[in-house]
């Protein structure tokens, strides 16, 4: 029993679009360890700010927990963009198979745009834990 030709091409339709959705589950899964760090240090943060007399090594661990913090947004907002880009791309390509026409061209810019803000997300990342390793030494 042959399969008939509509079928085959929404088959490959849905092939094309669902191959990106690896990408975003990578990145969802980024963003997802992004946060429960961001959550930890700022627990931390809270922790040693409740304390009535910081003193001057309390304020600098405060101003070191906030930069943390600040490294690890950025991360989480990178992380985020390039989600964005990954779904917007993966609509495209769906649009685009339906006949919906989306502009094709938009696609480099769109995965291009989701493969540099994870690249920036994870230098964010490698960024803060190197931060956080160096505290170690003191």
């Amino acid at each position: 029993m042959d399969t008939p030709l509509i079928i085959n091409e929404y088959a490959g339709i849905i092939q094309t679009s669902l191959a990106p959705v690896f990408l975003l589950a990578g990145t969802a899964a980024f963003v997802s360890i992004y946060s429960l760090r961001l959550g930890r240090v700022a627990d931390r943060l809270n922790e040693v700010g409740d304390k009535v007399d910081l003193g001057e090594r309390g304020t600098r661990w405060l101003a070191y927990l906030s930069r943390r913090i600040l490294i690890l947004e950025v991360a989480v907002i990178f992380g985020v963009v390039s989600g964005l880009c990954n779904c917007a791309a993966i609509l495209n390509l769906l649009a685009g198979g339906l006949s919906v026409r989306l502009r094709p061209e938009n696609l480099p810019w769109l995965f291009g745009g989701a493969i540099v803000c994870l690249m920036l997300s994870l230098l964010a990342f490698l960024l803060e834990l190197v931060y956080a390793g160096r505290s170690m030494l003191f």
